[in-house]
């Protein structure tokens, strides 16, 4: 499958639009100025430790949730969308006051360097977590969490209880609209009882978590293990859907829109966005890396076109 090709004339069937010089006019409570005063949530709870504590000062901006378990790509979906923002102007920041940690701005630095790697990237990277902004015109358009899966799916439980202290200040305590980004793996190779407990585990964090005004995306992440999807330079969206939907049942059903006008032309409350961070072949010299090579623009530009409608209404 020639996923690595850049065909620029590609066009997705749906959501797919040209943002190579888009301007953003998002309402105010969506997009904002950096505040010249930090607003902390960093009070250390019972059972936190310093690792737990941040601050954001922007209050406003969305955050981009990237919910997933381990391995399933999360750290380098995060590195081709930010690539393809960057070619295309916008610019590319890791908040260095969300934490105070004294190592946590080397951190900071080795993500910008890793917008050029030509190697696959662990969940591990950056040992921990960090917040990236993505701004353009001087605005912040949106703050990304870049975190470990282990802090969003534990097997042994799946209630919605159980996030790490950070975690739940950034989702019960900050006013910012949440955007839920829910990634599965075509072809996720675990055990069936570990993938209905995700499900489970998005189900009870959809319950209680979502907010009426946050917004919820499931990215079908490494299509390429399914190649009929992407086809004459064009993605299947609807088949890869159907696709999605078989491999993760009850998924769908969580998100059904109950609403008897809006559910005639909108059956689920989520946006659907099949994705592909790129090509990962073995390295000639060290078997433990894998040489990376980037995916065709057609997928960041259809999940930054997604996230784009999720940040305005």
């Amino acid at each position: 499958m020639a996923d690595n090709s850049k065909k620029k004339g590609s066009a997705l069937e749906e959501d797919l639009i040209d943002l190579s010089d888009v301007t953003v006019d998002t309402p105010e409570e969506d997009v904002t100025k950096e505040e010249d005063v930090k607003t902390s949530s960093s009070t250390t709870t019972n059972g936190s430790s310093q690792k737990d504590e941040i601050a954001i000062g922007d209050r406003k901006a969305p955050i981009i949730m990237l919910f997933g378990p381990r391995s399933s790509g999360k750290t380098m979906t995060l590195v081709r969308l930010a690539r393809y923002l960057r070619d295309s102007h916008y610019t590319i920041e890791v908040d260095e006051n969300f934490r105070a940690e004294s190592n946590y701005a080397d951190k900071c630095s080795q993500f910008l360097d890793d917008l050029d790697t030509n190697v696959a990237l662990s969940g591990t990277a950056y040992g921990d977590y960090l917040l990236v902004k993505i701004r353009k015109h001087g605005k912040t358009i949106c703050q990304i969490l870049e975190a470990p899966g282990e802090h969003y799916f534990n097997p042994k439980n799946v209630t919605a209880t159980n996030f790490r202290p950070y975690m739940t200040k950034i989702i019960h305590k900050l006013p910012n609209r949440k955007i839920w980004v829910f990634i599965t793996e075509a072809r996720w190779k675990e055990d069936p009882k570990i993938k209905r407990a995700y499900i489970t585990r998005i189900e009870n964090c959809k319950a209680a978590l979502v907010q009426g005004r946050d917004r919820n995306v499931i990215l079908y992440n490494k299509i390429d293990q399914k190649a009929f999807l992407f086809e004459d330079g064009k993605l299947h969206h609807v088949d890869a859907e159907e696709e999605m939907g078989n491999e993760y049942p009850g998924l769908q059903n969580i998100f059904v829109n109950k609403n008897p006008i809006t559910s005639l032309w909108r059956k689920y409350n989520y946006k659907f966005v099949p994705f592909c961070t790129g090509i990962y072949t073995q390295n000639e010299d060290d078997s433990d890396v894998l040489d990376y090579c980037e995916s065709n623009d057609i997928y960041p530009a259809a999940l930054w076109a997604t996230l784009l409608k999720c940040i305005r209404g």
